[in-house]
C-alpha cells in the first residue's frame, strides 16, 4: 500500500506539470483564416523555438512584414532588436514609401542597415522615394546590396532597367562609407541581429532580375529567418546545391516570389521552417484572377500545398494586413 501511495503521488506531479505547460502553449492563428486556407496550429515547445511558459519568440524585439497599399504584390520587412536596433528589407513600391516612413518613425526614425535582395519595383521602389526626399526624418546608417553591371540590366530587362540606374543615383545621396557591396559568407551585425549573406547573385538568362536576389539569413534571439527575395527555380537549385543544409535549415521563411513559381519544394523542405511569410495580396494567395479561386494560372495554391505538407505551423500574409510578430 506504502508503494501504491508513492505511484499515486508521482502520477499526480507529472498530470500537474503536463496541465502547467498545456496552458503556457500558446495558439497562434492567421487572421482572416478561411476554411479553405491553410490552418495555423497549436506552436509546439520545440528545438527551434522554445517558446516557453511566458515566452516572447523575440525577447522584446519584433519582426514584422508590412501590407502593400494598393493590393499589389511587394516585400517589406522590418527588424528591430530589444534595445532599438532598426533593421529594413527591401521596403516595397514607391507608393508603400509612406507607410514604410511611418512604421520606421514609429520605430525611431533611424534605421541602422537596409538590405536589398534585388533591384524590382516592389522591392526597392520605397527606398528610392526615401532617399530622394530628406524631408522624410528618416536616418539611414547603411545599405547592404549587390547589383551587377548596368550593362546587364539593360541586356536582361531594358524596359526596367532605369529602375536600377534610379535606384544607384538614389544611394549616391548617402555617405559612400555607409554603402556596402556584400558577397556570400559575409556576416553583418546590426545590435543583437545578425545577418549573413547566402549567395552572390546568379546572374542568368531566364527571369533574371528575381534570380540575381540575394538571399540573407538573419538571426534575432537565435530565432533564424531566411529571406529567399524573389529567387526562381533556377536561382533555388543553385542555392540548393552551393549551401549546406544547416545555413538553409531556418525557423522563418519568407516566401520567394511572393509564394508563387519561386524556390521548389526540396528547398523548402531542406528549410524546414516552422513560421512562413507570405507577401502575397489576397488575389494571389487564392490564386484570382478575377473570376474566383483557383482561376489564374499562379502557382500560390501548390506552394501552400508544399507547406502544409512539410509542417509549417502558422502562416502570416500581408492580405491580412501588418503582420508583426513579437
Amino acid at each position: 500500500m506504502k508503494h501504491f501511495s508513492i505511484w499515486k503521488k508521482i502520477a499526480a506531479c507529472v498530470l500537474f506539470i503536463n496541465i502547467v505547460l498545456s496552458a503556457f502553449t500558446p495558439e497562434i492563428v492567421t487572421p482572416g483564416s478561411t476554411a479553405d486556407e491553410l490552418t495555423a496550429v497549436r506552436m509546439g515547445i520545440g528545438p527551434s523555438l522554445n517558446i516557453g511558459p511566458g515566452g516572447k519568440l523575440f525577447n522584446g524585439g519584433s519582426l514584422s512584414l508590412l501590407a502593400d497599399y494598393d493590393n499589389r504584390q511587394m516585400l517589406s520587412m522590418v527588424l528591430q532588436d530589444k534595445n532599438g536596433a532598426l533593421v529594413v528589407i527591401d521596403g516595397g513600391w514607391d507608393i508603400d514609401a509612406d507607410h514604410l516612413s511611418d512604421v520606421i518613425r514609429s520605430k525611431g526614425g533611424h534605421v541602422s542597415a537596409w538590405f536589398i535582395t534585388h533591384p524590382h519595383s516592389d522591392h526597392v521602389g520605397a527606398l528610392v522615394k526615401i532617399l530622394n526626399n530628406p524631408d522624410r526624418n528618416i536616418t539611414i546608417d547603411n545599405v547592404y546590396y549587390s547589383l551587377a553591371d548596368q550593362s546587364w540590366y539593360d541586356k536582361v530587362e531594358s524596359s526596367r532597367s532605369v529602375l536600377v540606374t534610379d535606384l544607384r543615383s538614389a544611394l549616391s545621396t548617402l555617405p559612400a562609407a555607409s554603402l556596402h557591396t556584400v558577397k556570400k559568407g559575409d556576416e553583418i551585425q546590426v545590435g543583437s541581429i545578425k545577418a549573413k549573406v547566402l549567395n552572390n547573385p546568379y546572374l542568368l538568362d531566364v527571369t533574371s532580375v528575381n534570380n540575381s536576389s540575394v538571399a540573407y539569413k538573419f538571426f534575432l534571439n537565435n530565432v533564424s529567418i531566411l529571406v529567399l527575395g524573389d529567387m526562381g527555380p533556377e536561382a533555388g537549385k543553385l542555392l540548393l546545391e552551393e549551401t549546406s543544409a544547416a545555413d538553409l535549415k531556418s525557423d522563418i521563411v519568407q516566401m520567394s516570389h511572393h509564394g508563387q513559381y519561386g524556390v521548389s519544394r526540396e528547398v523548402y523542405a531542406t528549410i524546414k521552417p516552422q513560421i512562413a511569410l507570405w507577401p502575397c495580396p489576397l488575389w494571389l494567395w487564392n490564386n484570382d484572377n478575377g473570376s474566383g479561386i483557383g482561376s489564374g494560372d499562379w502557382k500560390t495554391l501548390e506552394t501552400r500545398k508544399w507547406m502544409e505538407e512539410l509542417g509549417v505551423k502558422v502562416n502570416y500574409c500581408i492580405k491580412d494586413g501588418d503582420q508583426t510578430i513579437n
